[in-house]
């Protein structure tokens, strides 16, 4: 069912859109939003918001104390990667507040509170997870004194996760004929709930972008797209849960494809209506999904072992934690793993923060 929280956000962020529409029309330009306010005594505001994907989850060590706080930002997360390179650059460059969660949708998470039970955090040595509290909203971060914002949000709001695990479930099913999950969502119920989840989407982002602007209109805004995971079957192995698991290469994983990137293709629009930038990512991912092996893999599978970054030693023993996809599994999770559950790993963090770069550079952010 569609959030009724996000229908009256829509309402109340398009009024406000309207009128930050005319002071944020000059942020397009290639001049760091803080000249103005004395650029060289003062550092650039920068303030991250977004999911599992922007936290980078699965890329060790987290953030102290992680057994506690839930959201499981990395220490090497593609924010914190970056904001260490540009201050060493330059030192003083950047200020970064980022206050991404894993688990995090637009109404639960960035412009409402997001509920204890609705966090996702790290594999942090199997420690007991109780204590998480209600985090909240993530927009509080933003003001007028902000000079940079970067949202990675819109797939916990499509539901890509139970799609994934709607086509583990389906794929793991012995019968004949053989079932695909794209049958299901090709059909008229399929379609009915796809077709609910992309307005929840539209919406969301509409009215994360109106919040923004109202917010910190002269903030130069972000949106990030997701890496690739299997744009391609070649490579990949049915059954193995290093990569897609049970879920059927021939159909399925094309069709998985095909609605990841509609939904880069909707956050794109986003942007382009509202005054922001939108960063591509999943054209630089592509041959570096589940599919791929060595340092060329940017993407973990179902389950895998964490990739160190350099100089990282590897946890004693990384828990399970919240991972719907063990309910379609029928062994247990191989000892020494994690459950990973399709999330960019060190490497593919390390190219989200590489093609952001990338678009600071080009909007006169960088040293």
């Amino acid at each position: 069912m569609r959030p009724k929280s996000v229908g009256r956000l829509v309402a109340l962020a398009s009024t406000a859109l309207l009128v930050a529409g005319a002071v944020s029309a000059g942020s397009a330009t290639a001049v760091p939003a803080s000249a103005g306010r004395g650029r060289a005594a003062q550092p650039l505001n920068w303030v991250a918001l977004g999911d599992s994907y922007s936290a980078d989850v699965m890329v060790p060590p987290w953030d102290d104390p992680a057994d506690s706080d839930g959201c499981g930002r990395s220490g090497y997360s593609w924010e914190a990667m970056l904001k260490r390179d540009l201050n060493a650059a330059h030192p003083g460059w950047t200020n970064l507040t980022d206050v991404t969660c894993g688990g995090a949708t637009v109404a639960h998470g960035v412009l409402g509170p997001q509920p204890a039970g609705a966090l996702f955090g790290p594999p942090a040595n199997g420690k007991d997870h109780g204590g998480w509290v209600t985090k909240p909203p993530q927009i509080d971060k933003v003001d007028a004194d902000t000079d940079i914002v970067t949202v990675g949000i819109g797939g916990n709001d499509l539901g890509f996760g139970d799609i994934m695990n709607n086509c583990l479930a389906i794929g793991a099913e012995q019968t004949l004929p053989v079932k695909y999950c794209k049958t299901y969502y090709e059909s008229e119920a399929g379609q009915h709930w796809l077709n609910e989840h992309w307005q929840i989407v539209e919406d969301g982002l509409q009215a994360t972008l109106a919040d923004i602007h109202s917010r910190a209109p002269e903030a130069k805004v972000f949106l990030l797209g997701y890496p690739a995971i299997a744009p391609t079957r070649f490579g990949c192995s049915y059954g193995n849960f290093h990569q897609l698991g049970t879920i059927r290469l021939t159909n399925d994983a094309p069709y998985l494809d095909a609605v990841q990137q509609q939904l880069n293709q909707k956050i794109a629009d986003a942007a382009g209506e509202n005054q922001a930038t939108y960063v591509d990512t999943y054209t630089s991912s592509e041959g570096h999904g589940v599919c791929a092996s060595g340092s060329d893999r940017w993407m973990y599978g179902v389950f895998s072992n964490l990739v160190m970054p350099p100089g990282v030693h590897k946890p004693a023993d990384p828990a399970e934690y919240q991972c719907p996809a063990r309910d379609h599994v029928p062994a247990l999770l191989p000892k020494g793993e994690a459950c990973t559950f399709i999330h960019p790993n060190y490497y593919g963090a390390l190219n989200q923060r590489n093609e952001v770069e990338a678009a600071f550079q080009a909007a006169g952010l960088t040293p």
